[in-house]
């Protein structure tokens, strides 16, 4: 399925003055980064990098300095440039991309912020995502939970692009999914160590269509076992989320444990 080649100015417009510092990142996104952010230089994808506003987050904040982003809007690519010339931006689709600096487990720290679950491919970009970590690193994803049936279908549940509220212009894919669906994806990846996950119950977004009243918006870092682990041991999980989603995954999670 071929990816949605947004045109619109509005990704540039906004993300040229809005996330491109620390405070201005959701509290979801800071807790879980200040979380599992390494001792070392990490290596950083950031995948649906907009203007590069993560990379100079994270340069602000850390002093990170390895950083590539990839982003499929001209404009905000063009912008990103310019807003962070020390960066890596390429520009193209995140899933079909031949590059020689998108290689197999390159990355210690692969981001998709707002990015993945605004695909038409979601779990073909997530599995992708996931082969460009090393091991022991980590994929750091946002996403919307549900404790009903989700809902990957743009004709179904979507999302005008405009930061004003207006439902009008292009529209992205507002992928939500059932709580126990994503634990069981995040399990399908292979080599799991450890997940930390942080999140809280809100409204979809003003301009979505959907057929939800309320969501789980999280953010979920993933670890990838080290080389020197590579075994099926238990997924250890740390977890700050609404009641009733964080015990449908440790109840899943303890499943696992009980048939390793």
């Amino acid at each position: 399925m071929r990816a949605i080649y947004y045109q619109t100015e509005k990704i540039k417009d906004y993300h040229s003055v809005n996330r491109i510092r620390w405070d201005q990142f959701y509290e979801s996104e800071r807790k879980v980064i200040q979380r599992i952010w390494p001792d070392s230089e990490p290596r950083v994808l950031d995948i649906g990098c907009g203007c590069g506003g993560l990379g100079l987050a994270l340069r602000e904040q850390f002093g990170a300095a390895r950083y590539l982003g990839i982003e499929i809007n001209r404009q905000a690519v063009r912008q990103a440039r310019i807003l962070y010339p020390a960066a890596v931006i390429l520009e193209g689709d995140f899933l079909s991309a031949e590059h020689p600096e998108l290689t197999a487990e390159s990355f210690d720290l692969v981001f998709s912020l707002s990015c993945i679950d605004w695909q038409l491919n979601f779990r073909s970009s997530l599995k992708k995502a996931w082969s460009l970590v090393v091991p022991g690193g980590r994929l750091i994803a946002s996403l919307r939970l549900t404790h009903e049936a989700g809902i990957d279908d743009m004709e179904r549940s979507y999302q005008y692009i405009d930061y004003e509220g207006k439902m009008e212009g292009e529209i992205a894919p507002y992928v939500v999914l059932n709580a126990g669906e994503w634990m069981n994806l995040m399990n399908q990846l292979g080599g799991l160590s450890d997940i930390h996950g942080y999140g809280y119950p809100g409204r979809p977004s003003r301009t979505a269509v959907t057929p939800y009243a309320e969501l789980c918006f999280a953010v979920f870092a993933l670890r990838k076992r080290s080389s020197g682990n590579p075994g099926s041991a238990s997924v250890q999980l740390e977890l700050d989320l609404p009641e009733g989603i964080q015990g449908q995954l440790t109840e899943i999670a303890n499943g696992w444990r009980g048939r390793a």
